[in-house]
């Protein structure tokens, strides 16, 4: 009888090696080894250990999630509100053809062969899976977990290799439909698009990202059982440190991973740690992110996507607020100003808030804001909690001390086209971005603000009797 040594690609070692359509076929042929004279052993096969994935690649067969949830919908039967059309309109994206459409007969005895004793049995079963595609996932996966260990191993590899497969061709479908006509979606686009548009420059950045993370644009707004915060972390980290991972500090990820990366950070779906959200702040400060946000223009999908970022952050913890805060103060988007009006004004969601970070979404206001945002402020004319000291916040008078009421003041003088100097406030330091100094706008003492404060209302006195 002959010996027949298995095959890598039965065993699965050839995962990491894995190419587009045409270099699967050739993949399949390259990893065979050659049947050797000897005796059959199917028992010595059979006892082999199971193969099993590594957790990547577990999360990088997601990318099927690419393939289950690209959708068509039919404007007329989106009007009438019927439900969505069959998986992909054969008009654009027509599914590769195949000479003669296999049965699930056929399918199922394809599948049988993938343990075959003859290794030109299993090759040849391998190449006729694959070529079937997405008629042949679904039987495939009732098999990964099946008790023959070299049908699981090569059901595994072909189902990665056809999702692969199916997705690229999806992707190039995506890209080619510019102006959305076709209505192809791929996993996130739904809530990208809400966040960024759909206008060209937007789907080109999230053709992009799709390219660079597909994996694991797939984990988080698709079906999975991975933990896909811990492993988006762990990304992060890494695009972070690319510089120093890479060995060559003058090099910069790929933006298409930043923006994937910086577009997740947003999700609801993410259980977004503060030390995330730090990651988040620090690749918006790095290349090839910081070189793109220079460019101010309305056009520029990668500033929507930093200040989408900013406003949508799921984590709403003071440190993340402050981070964020910063981030809108430092780009000036004037987008975040909703924001800052919020968490200054005492949005529900913002109760909690320490009152250094109220007192930097003031002067966020301050620095984006118009002459009509100081009325928004005014009820903070009463809140003397100190939001800095020097030393450290602490409760009591003490010299150079800043309260909330005096961030308000000051911005709504600023606003009004009124000068801080004027109601006590001479050592009020401004940034050329508009943004105040925190610790400059302080008085010597409560009487000094109750005076300031009775000016403030002295002056809008006048200006409302002016007006009638």
């Amino acid at each position: 009888m002959d010996w027949e040594e298995p095959d890598d690609w039965a065993m699965g070692v050839a995962s990491s090696r894995a190419a587009p359509y045409d270099g699967d076929r050739r993949l399949l042929q390259g990893d065979s080894v050659s049947p050797k004279p000897s005796i059959k052993l199917k028992q010595l096969r059979t006892s082999l250990p199971a193969w099993s994935p590594p957790a990547w690649l577990l999360i990088a067969t997601g990318i099927a999630l690419a393939s289950s949830t690209l959708s068509v919908r039919h404007a007329d039967a989106e009007e009438a509100g019927a439900s969505a059309a069959p998986l992909v309109d054969s008009s654009a994206t027509p599914p590769a053809k195949h000479p003669a459409d296999p049965t699930p007969d056929e399918i199922d005895g394809w599948i049988e062969k993938l343990s075959d004793d003859e290794f030109a049995v299993r090759q040849t079963a391998s190449e006729q899976l694959l070529e079937a595609g997405m008629r042949a996932r679904g039987p495939l996966l009732k098999v990964v977990d099946g008790p023959d260990p070299e049908t699981r191993a090569a059901a595994r590899r072909l189902v990665a290799l056809i999702d692969r497969t199916e997705f690229q061709r999806r992707l190039s479908a995506f890209a080619a439909d510019v102006d959305g006509s076709q209505g192809l979606t791929l996993p996130g686009w739904d809530k990208y698009r809400e966040l960024i548009g759909n206008d060209p420059a937007a789907r080109d950045l999230f053709v992009d990202m799709q390219r660079q993370e597909a994996a694991m644009l797939s984990a988080v707004f698709g079906i999975s059982t991975q933990p896909a915060h811990e492993i988006w972390e762990q990304r992060m980290q890494r695009l972070v440190q690319w510089g120093v991972t890479s060995g060559n500090q003058n090099t910069a990820p790929p933006l298409g991973s930043c923006a994937a990366m910086v577009f997740l950070g947003t999700a609801g779906e993410m259980e977004l740690s503060d030390r995330g959200a730090m990651l988040v702040d620090l690749l918006l400060q790095r290349p090839p992110l910081r070189d793109a946000l220079q460019v101010d223009d309305d056009r520029n999908a990668i500033r929507r996507l930093a200040t989408g970022w900013i406003i949508h952050c799921p984590n709403k913890s003071d440190m993340v607020l402050q981070r964020r805060l910063s981030a809108a103060s430092r780009h000036n988007y004037s987008e975040a100003l909703p924001l800052a009006l919020e968490i200054a004004g005492g949005d529900p969601q913002y109760l909690r808030v320490q009152p250094q970070t109220r007192a930097t979404a003031v002067l966020l206001v301050g620095q984006l804001g118009k002459r009509e945002h100081a009325e928004r402020l005014e009820p903070m004319l009463k809140d003397a909690t100190v939001c800095f000291a020097p030393g450290g916040v602490q409760a009591g008078q003490s010299p150079n001390q800043v309260q909330v009421r005096d961030v308000a003041l000051v911005v709504m003088l600023h606003l009004t086209g009124q000068r801080p100097p004027d109601y006590g406030y001479v050592h009020a330091r401004m940034q050329s971005s508009g943004h105040f100094h925190l610790q400059t706008l302080f008085l010597a003492d409560d009487q000094q603000r109750e005076a300031a404060i009775t000016r403030w209302q002295a002056w809008k006195a006048d200006q409302e009797q002016g007006d009638n």
